[in-house]
């Protein structure tokens, strides 16, 4: 075996143990599974991609993975590629911090950095009955657009919390979170980016009424089924799903329309207080921000194009 092209220094030879890819994962739990699959402490491992700024504990870089992610520069990649054993395209393919736009600038010496927050994501665990199909016994963290995901497969929420308990909420308990989760995709795929966009509004919103009111009842519960704290952030966006996708729902039919006007805003305005009426929430919580969407909307927003079978 000859060296990588274009490397005089760092690593010659792959690490005789491999870890499996796993698309989407973040590059730091990548290099934390195959540090450990060959015996080595990841501040131990990150000597042999380069040079970069970590913790002086330990302890602390082990639990760099779950709270933010690392990058490299391109001769870093290129020690990762040897240290790997795998092809840069397939590296790129499964950890999307390796894409060209994310990779750290120029320097002839391999670098890598830990950012205090992650530039393209956030850092999810990944569903353990997943890993496990796959025999990795591991954790594994992925890069999620957004703090939280759901695995269908085993009904598990699991999202970006820097604590180890719980590490993951079943979803049988809060089958109605579930069929949210489930609406939610039927939007994303039929609207794409405006499905998106709608979705965040709504949770902008949605959130604004929790902050409003984090002791009602109906959020409490579900909280308490969760096992979660009703008043802490994490539980916010599993808590208040199924009404966050009901007013996307919401906006999309509005904006379908086309029609702007005050007649219209205050029928859509009447609909909205009767959706959160419905779920026992006081709409005059959330009723400043429901007006300052309309406003943006009113402005000349294009719309989603036709609702069906909705």
């Amino acid at each position: 075996m000859t060296d990588a092209p274009g490397l005089r220094f760092g690593p010659r030879w792959p690490l005789p143990g491999r870890a499996r890819l796993v698309g989407g994962e973040s590059t730091g739990s990548f290099v934390a599974r195959l540090a450990h699959g060959n015996g080595l402490g990841l501040a131990e491992f990150l000597g042999r991609v380069g040079q970069g700024q970590a913790s002086a504990d330990p302890e602390r870089v082990e639990r760099y993975p779950q709270s933010t992610e690392m990058y490299v520069n391109e001769p870093g990649l290129r020690h990762l590629v040897v240290l790997s054993g795998l092809p840069v395209e397939l590296l790129r393919r499964a950890l999307p911090s390796l894409a060209e736009e994310y990779v750290l600038p120029g320097g002839r010496e391999a670098l890598w950095q830990w950012p205090w927050e992650a530039e393209n994501g956030y850092p999810v665990r990944r569903c353990a009955l997943c890993g496990y199909a796959r025999q990795i016994g591991e954790p594994v963290w992925l890069m999620s657009p957004q703090p939280w995901q759901v695995c269908l497969r085993h009904l598990r929420w699991t999202d970006d919390s820097r604590s180890q308990e719980p590490s993951f909420v079943d979803l049988r308990v809060l089958p109605e979170c579930s069929r949210a989760h489930q609406e939610r995709l039927r939007l994303m795929r039929r609207f794409k980016a405006a499905g998106t966009r709608v979705f965040a509004d709504a949770s902008r919103i949605v959130r604004c009424w929790w902050t409003g009111m984090p002791d009602e009842p109906l959020w409490a519960e579900r909280a308490w089924r969760a096992g979660l704290g009703a008043r802490t952030s994490r539980a916010v966006p599993l808590v208040t799903y199924p009404e966050t996708v009901a007013v996307a729902w919401s906006m999309l039919r509005f904006e379908q329309t086309g029609r702007f006007g005050t007649a219209d805003r205050t029928r859509w305005l009447a609909d909205m207080e009767h959706l959160m009426a419905g779920a026992g929430l006081d709409y005059a919580v959330g009723r400043d921000e429901l007006l300052r969407w309309l406003d943006d909307r009113g402005s000349g927003a294009p719309s989603p194009g036709p609702l069906r079978g909705r």
